[in-house]
């Protein structure tokens, strides 16, 4: 059991590496360490293959939830409002929302 002040990414880890081991067919072969640094406090851990397995699917799968695509013009990052940080041009299903409200609103000022 974890004590309470435990660094949250080494209680992240420990819950990561408990919740595989269960399933580890082969836990007695280490093929690696994991040392982790908070602070003055270190804990290294030992991974089996499947824990290494499962760790590197789970940093690979991860997105940052400020990432809001690339844009189909330049490549540039999109900023919340689906605008690029780069060029200003607005993408994906926001861009043509914003088009066709325009492309109404430009139809009926004409009239």
């Amino acid at each position: 059991m974890t004590s309470p002040h435990v660094p949250a990414p080494v209680r992240a880890m420990e819950q990561f590496l408990a919740g595989i081991a269960p399933f580890d067919r082969v836990p007695d072969q280490p093929v690696m360490t994991v040392t982790m640094r908070v602070g003055p406090a270190d804990r290294t851990f030992t991974l089996t293959h499947r824990a290494a397995s499962a760790l590197v699917e789970a940093l690979s799968r991860y997105t940052d939830p400020d990432d809001c695509g690339r844009c189909g013009g330049c490549g540039g990052f999109l900023d919340p409002n689906f605008q690029c940080r780069s060029c200003g041009r607005l993408d994906g299903v926001f861009r043509t929302t914003v088009a066709r409200h325009l492309a109404r609103t430009d139809h009926r000022d004409e009239q």
